[in-house]
């Protein structure tokens, strides 16, 4: 096995005919030619994400693509419902706060996926939700919450739905327009299997009804959706945003997009499942358990660490024994689980094998 070994949560390991995409030559990232070859890479993630909406890019991390969601969907003084099941959904109504919107909680144990029914309690008592946000795949936890039950919640009550799916899209199913999700966010780095450095937002025309009918606008410049399509309209053929655009790190997703078509995504979906599977099984053959009581998601694994073990022992002894890389958990479960990335070209057989022989050897020394 090829070391060093990265199965962190993300980023993910990059085929090498990805990265000879970002040593390329600079190039202008405006002109017919490179927006040409922009919008085809925009068009190619629409499968991904299951939906005919436009898809914005901008430069940046996932986060920008959440707190372009958050500012765009909800204002100072009204209410977003955050589903808080995980480390990540907590993040987001940490970003409303700052903007000075309202936090309203469904919360359920970490490890366990947000039941839709909670979500519909509190929309039948808070009558005047600005919108729901919740995450698809929380890393923190390898939970995949149950995002088509909850947009039908949502759509019985009229309140848009925005969705982080960073941790998801490019290796499990999604369908934006089929389940009814208003605002969608994902990024390069996971499921896509392209460097970091790119976020992804898809917005419904419900979506762009709500925003412009808000009473504020979004505020700021660079993460706000209405200066986004200001310049999506007036500049379509030339330079269709307002920024510098970072066209080899569009060049590299664009190579990855289509190794996932040529895989097949049926084929590639049920890759990441079955390694899941295999990963949970040899896991629980060493009495060990995961953290995610049901609805596993398959990029990642959060795992229970051994009575009288810390998170950090085990990632250490990996990365210094065997030049894996794994992460030790979030928040309260920071030391109590550690958590093993397994996506894009990671997502195989003999990873998880050479993984779990060292976690093996780690047990039977500490032990």
């Amino acid at each position: 096995m090829k070391k060093p070994l990265l199965m962190i949560p993300g980023p993910c390991t990059v085929n090498e005919e990805v990265l000879a995409e970002m040593s390329r030559p600079l190039a202008p990232h405006y002109g017919e030619e490179w927006v040409r070859e922009y919008n085809e890479t925009r068009n190619a993630l629409k499968p991904l994400l299951g939906t005919k909406e436009e898809i914005y890019l901008t430069v940046g991390s996932g986060h920008a693509g959440v707190e372009v969601a958050v500012n765009g969907l909800a204002g100072a003084g009204e209410k977003l419902l955050v589903v808080d099941n995980g480390f990540f959904g907590a993040r987001i109504a940490w970003i409303a706060r700052n903007y000075g919107i309202e936090t309203v909680f469904v919360k359920e144990e970490w490890g366990r996926p947000v039941d839709p029914a909670a979500v519909e309690m509190v929309l039948k008592r808070e009558r005047d939700i600005k919108a729901v946000a919740v995450v698809h795949g929380e890393t923190s936890t390898g939970v995949l919450n149950p995002v088509k039950e909850i947009s039908e919640v949502t759509q019985k009550y009229g309140v848009p739905l925005f969705v982080d799916a960073i941790c998801s899209i490019g290796a499990t199913e999604f369908f934006m327009d089929e389940w009814g999700v208003d605002v969608c966010v994902t990024a390069s780095q996971k499921g896509l299997s392209a460097p970091p450095g790119l976020a992804i937002i898809a917005v419904s025309e419900k979506a762009w009804q709500v925003i412009a009918d808000k009473k504020s606008s979004p505020v700021g410049w660079y993460l706000n959706l209405k200066v986004w399509r200001e310049f999506e309209e007036k500049q379509r053929d030339f330079q269709p945003y307002g920024i510098t655009m970072a066209v080899n790190n569009v060049r590299a997703l664009k190579v990855s997009l289509n190794q996932i078509y040529q895989e097949g995504l049926e084929q590639r979906y049920n890759r990441h499942r079955e390694i899941s599977r295999r990963l949970r099984e040899g896991l629980a053959s060493m009495g060990l358990e995961p953290l995610a009581a049901g609805n596993p998601l398959p990029l990642v694994t959060a795992v229970k660490c051994p009575p009288g073990v810390k998170s950090g022992e085990i990632v250490s002894f990996l990365k210094e024994k065997h030049e894996i890389y794994i992460s030790g958990g979030l928040g309260a479960y920071k030391e109590s689980t550690f958590r093993v990335g397994h996506m894009g070209p990671g997502a195989n057989q003999e990873a998880v094998e050479c993984f779990l022989g060292a976690l093996e050897e780690f047990l039977n020394r500490s032990m």
